[in-house]
């Protein structure tokens, strides 16, 4: 922690809860399987003009949660995941093939949407904040990732919600 402090001071001023998760993620390298552009092109007739997507490869939880608001996790590095070292994601990834579990540190934050007043849906977002090369690891070895998870305040109960609705 004493690591992270220095980033930590330049959160916004609010309340925070961290949450100890495992989360089943997957590594997104096309627009295609971003679930940005498949919620766009599923629901395309209320949407105007081309899907969007964050413009990175990035994480994101395989399946919705289901519910009476789906909810979609999606995780965006801090730093462009092509120019990971391999020699490191190799190194955790055999520390997770011998059962251990490396934490990342996301920052996380719930948004609902309502597309057109008809479909409600919710996005769960994370950014990481420290483990990019475990998260590659996890998501190679098909292992759920542990995760801490900030959680600002007004998101605490929706983000839990989502961590309990997730098959880990």
């Amino acid at each position: 922690m004493r690591a992270l402090e220095p980033l930590l001071q330049e959160l916004e001023t609010g309340h925070y809860r961290m949450l100890l998760a495992d989360l089943p993620l997957e590594r997104v390298r096309t627009a295609e399987q971003s679930w940005w552009w498949l919620r766009r092109t599923e629901t395309r007739s209320a949407w105007e003009g081309d899907p969007d997507w964050p413009g990175i490869e990035h994480f994101q939880v395989p399946r919705a949660i289901p519910g009476e608001m789906p909810a979609y996790g999606s995780v965006v590095p801090s730093q462009p995941l092509d120019a990971l070292d391999p020699v490191t994601v190799g190194r955790y990834a055999e520390a997770i093939a011998r059962g251990e579990r490396p934490a990342a540190l996301l920052l996380v934050w719930a948004e609902d949407r309502y597309i057109s007043a008809e479909w409600p849906e919710r996005f769960v977002l994370g950014v990481v904040l420290d483990g990019h090369h475990r998260l590659a690891a996890y998501a190679a070895a098909g292992v759920p990732a542990r995760l801490v998870l900030l959680v600002q305040g007004e998101s605490g109960e929706t983000v839990e919600d989502f961590v309990r609705g997730c098959p880990g």
